[in-house]
């Protein structure tokens, strides 16, 4: 395996979400969908919140596999979700096209299926020299024994696998520049630190401060049962 040349910079990786459509979620369950989709929008916001340039594919979306995800439509309403008709999304002259005019070498991908539409695309970005990471909890397979089936073979090849969190604290490297995209994706996305922030704001001296800094988007604290009305 050979390491990557350097840490994940908002201004160094383009981000490729590639099939997160409304089928493919309904039959690909290793992950949970709700927290699959909590991933996917976690991660998405990410690319958001840093300005990453994201690149959205779909495949056979008037057949089962559906359109794309209608939040991430609406995340990025100016970005082209390219339908292609090759299975693989670097075959696709018009999908390479648009991470090719990013300029980037670092890709960060993440799809339904692994095992296909994240996997396929990374392999063959590591024989051109990319470096490549795949989001594994923002994609999803027929069952868990594929992904960690795919999981090895990425690795073998050289990928890096990785998690959305992960993504993101890479990304935002200082807490104190960047804790509000850190504190409010993780509050909004990941249940068990919405849980924490909820209870630091109802105890701890400061909180006020970092309901502020922080802004939950808009999530107010869970209230307490039997209190108030």
């Amino acid at each position: 395996m050979t390491l990557p040349t350097s840490e994940l910079t908002a201004d160094n990786c383009v981000f490729m979400m590639i099939d997160h459509q409304v089928g493919l979620m309904q039959f690909l369950t290793s992950v949970d969908p709700l927290q699959l989709k909590n991933n996917i929008l976690g991660h998405a916001k990410t690319a958001k919140a840093f300005d990453i340039p994201v690149v959205m594919g779909t495949s056979w979306p008037q057949g089962p596999n559906g359109p794309t995800m209608p939040e991430l439509k609406a995340l990025f309403p100016d970005v082209e979700v390219i339908d292609r008709p090759f299975v693989n999304f670097w075959n696709d002259p018009a999908s390479k096209a648009a991470v090719e005019s990013t300029g980037r070498k670092k890709l960060v991908i993440s799809g339904l299926a692994t095992e296909v539409c994240a996997a396929f695309p990374a392999i063959s970005a590591l024989r051109e020299e990319y470096e490549v990471y795949v989001v594994i909890d923002a994609s999803a397979d027929f069952n868990p024994l594929i992904t960690q089936v795919t999981m090895q073979r990425l690795a073998s090849a050289g990928a890096i696998v990785t998690t959305w969190v992960a993504v993101l604290a890479e990304i935002s490297k200082n807490t104190q520049v960047n804790g509000k995209p850190i504190g409010a994706f993780l509050s909004e996305h990941m249940g068990q630190y919405y849980a924490a922030m909820n209870n630091f704001l109802g105890v701890a001296t400061g909180a006020e401060q970092v309901k502020k800094d922080v802004g939950l988007l808009g999530h107010p604290p869970i209230p307490q049962a039997g209190l108030g009305k």
